[in-house]
């Protein structure tokens, strides 16, 4: 709980350390001058600090005057983290006196995030990794946000295009967008021209795009009517441009020369060390495994951040997350799980709040054929989930609720669907029971039995034994894989665990990809729809199934059916919000039956939040849209 005791105590504090200041440098030796030191394996900076300043509670000084000429001579280290330095880094020990005077000053307001996975890239174009996304809104801002509460808020947008302004057309297939003036964090200003190029970079073969949905299926122009008017025309009305189209602009004064010379921005600098961003915070540095740097923009136009530092902490694992929740090294706590509650719980300045974000912890069959592989340049999935009898029995054959109260205290749902929680919700369909008889009597009807004696089912000589994919190092989900190994086994399905990690697992298929090139059975990661809020996603449009001509095709399951195909088409251009429901109604039947994805349990976005950081009002679609106003006590 925030009270103002726990600020008082907090001030209390500040004010013995400054007054204790002087006594902590007055052991130092008085002849020192400021010295460079080159660290060394096993250093740390309170050791650091007892030797050359005399106390080990003056590391901060260390810290101080490192990273103050780190700001003129890039050779220095900066120091994010005080708990976490390298061997090879130069720091600077500042003389006595200025040490004293260093620990006098107030000191600047800084947070710490620890995320259990490292971000694949820092380009929206190029990632749809929960870790990447996040950080944008710190340093690279949308055209509006979604906040705490649902409501739309511009933000590079000087207004919500709408009928009564002029932002949208009488038909629905015009967008006028009026932007805000703007400057990127270099001073170039920020123009329609960027947004004109961003759609451009989208939409070009010599960029391996994540996806280009749904700028190739709905927009047939982006037009820059002037600076800060951007016209979008869509060949028909699409019900989700709101959270489906433009995240961001790409700066084109950085970008635009390397495609010019290299024909692609695949390879550009800038998608791992954005120097160039525009929002409320500035990307300073990212160092591969241990963090990244985020400082305080002070020509933000909503005004300068209360904060002046957020960095992003790598962490192992989660319980390594836990562990710096614990010590007070990490401020916020990203991607907690059901299972952490007690340990957060036991935490005395640390509690634990959530945020609807539609996501859903998901199985996803591999229904890739042999002559589907063989035309696109894909990996076929095992013959026996050709059958939905199968796929049916697979589900059938798993205790979910048991794997939710032994693994996650009981603290998720069984999601019937997809869109569960929502307006979209069928809520007559219930999820397929736990029932291993029936499972049983399904596989023996779709001709799977065990002919030879192993124990595991067989048909025409080949044996039900399926690649069960998710990704490397989560433990809760590889927990899920062996409670899901057993079960399987006593109804005579084998299970071969095959993890990717995460920097390649969501690869698209000329990328390498694993999932996208078919290389598993069944495979769990957690997912929403594409344009949340909105129900709109083209995870199963036929057309989006990866193949070499369409390499960043999200359709990674081979999942075609003519109905469902012409229902989610359909939905995407439907406003009206009954007869979309109903659409929605008869793709959850579908779905439902044909089972190629199955919801394992609900996934309410999990954050552990020390009671230091203030004013964050966290948002299950745009997470830190309101970070200039953190604060910490």
């Amino acid at each position: 709980m925030r009270t103002k005791k726990a600020v008082y105590v907090a001030l209390t504090l500040v004010m013995v350390f400054n007054l204790l200041a002087a006594s902590v440098i007055s052991a130092a030796p008085s002849q020192q001058e400021e010295t460079t030191y080159t660290v060394k394996l096993g250093d740390n900076l309170w050791t650091l600090a007892e030797k050359y300043l005399g106390s080990g509670p003056a590391y901060s000084a260390i810290v101080a005057a490192t990273n103050a000429k780190q700001a003129d001579d890039d050779t220095f280290a900066y120091i994010a983290n005080p708990s976490l330095i390298h061997p090879g880094w130069k720091l600077v020990i500042p003389a006595g006196e200025e040490a004293g005077e260093l620990l006098t000053e107030p000191g600047a307001k800084a947070i710490t995030i620890t995320f259990f996975e490292e971000p694949d890239t820092l380009s929206p174009l190029y990632t749809g990794m929960w870790f990447s996304d996040i950080t944008t809104d710190l340093w690279l801002v949308p055209l509006w946000y979604s906040d705490d509460q649902g409501t739309m808020v511009p933000e590079l947008a000087a207004e919500l295009p709408m009928a009564e302004n002029g932002g949208i057309s009488e038909g629905g297939t015009v967008l006028t967008i009026k932007l805000r003036p703007e400057v990127w964090s270099d001073g170039a200003p920020l123009t329609a021209d960027d947004f004109v190029f961003t759609y451009e970079m989208i939409m070009d073969d010599g960029n391996a795009v994540q996806t280009r949905y749904p700028w190739d299926t709905f927009v047939d122009s982006v037009t820059a009517l002037d600076d800060q008017t951007l016209e979008v025309v869509m060949s028909e009305p699409y019900a989700a441009w709101a959270t489906g189209l433009f995240s961001t602009a790409l700066p084109k004064h950085i970008l635009e020369p390397i495609f010019e010379a290299e024909g692609t921005i695949d390879n550009a600098d800038w998608n791992r060390n954005p120097t160039v961003g525009v929002g409320p915070f500035i990307f300073k540095e990212w160092v591969a495994a241990s963090h990244l740097i985020f400082e305080a923009n002070p020509d933000y136009w909503r005004g300068k951040p209360k904060l002046d530092q957020i960095s992003i902490r790598i962490v192992p694992d989660g319980e390594a997350q836990k562990a710096a929740l614990r010590t007070g090294d990490s401020d916020l706590g990203v991607y907690m799980i059901g299972s952490d509650q007690p340990d957060v719980a036991a935490m005395e300045d640390v509690e634990m709040v959530g945020t609807a974000s539609g996501y859903v912890e998901s199985w996803f069959f591999n229904l890739i054929s042999e002559e589907l592989a063989e035309a696109n340049g894909l990996a076929p999935g095992h013959p026996a989930f050709q059958d939905k009898r199968v796929r049916q029995a697979v589900v059938m054959g798993v205790d979910r609720q048991q794997i939710i109260d032994e693994l996650f205290y009981g603290l998720y749902r069984i999601p019937p669907v997809f869109w569960y929680d929502s307006a979209y919700e069928d809520t007559s369909i219930e999820p397929w029971p736990y029932d291993p008889a029936a499972a049983e009597a399904l596989l023996d009807e779709a001709g799977w039995v065990d002919s030879n004696g192993d124990g595991t089912r067989d048909k025409d000589g080949v044996e039900l034994v399926l690649r069960y994919s998710t990704t490397a190092g989560n433990e809760a989900r590889e927990a899920i894989q062996v409670v899901v190994q057993q079960m399987l086994a006593d109804i005579g399905v084998g299970t071969e665990i095959l993890n990717y990690s995460y920097d390649i697992i969501w690869n698209t298929l000329d990328a390498g990809g694993p999932i996208a090139a078919g290389l598993y059975d069944f495979a769990e990661w957690s997912t929403s729809p594409w344009d949340f809020p909105d129900p709109n996603t083209g995870d199963w449009l036929c057309d989006e199934i990866p193949s070499e001509d369409n390499p960043a095709g999200s359709n990674w399951q081979g999942v075609c059916i003519e109905e469902l195909d012409e229902l989610f088409a359909e939905q995407a251009v439907t406003a009206d919000v009954a007869t979309r429901q109903q659409m929605f109604s008869e793709i959850e039947s579908i779905m439902h039956e044909e089972m190629f994805w199955m919801g394992v349990r609900t996934d309410t976005d999990l954050w552990a939040v020390n009671d230091r950081l203030q004013n964050e009002r966290l948002s299950g679609v745009n997470a830190f849209w309101n970070c200039w106003e953190w604060d910490v006590y």
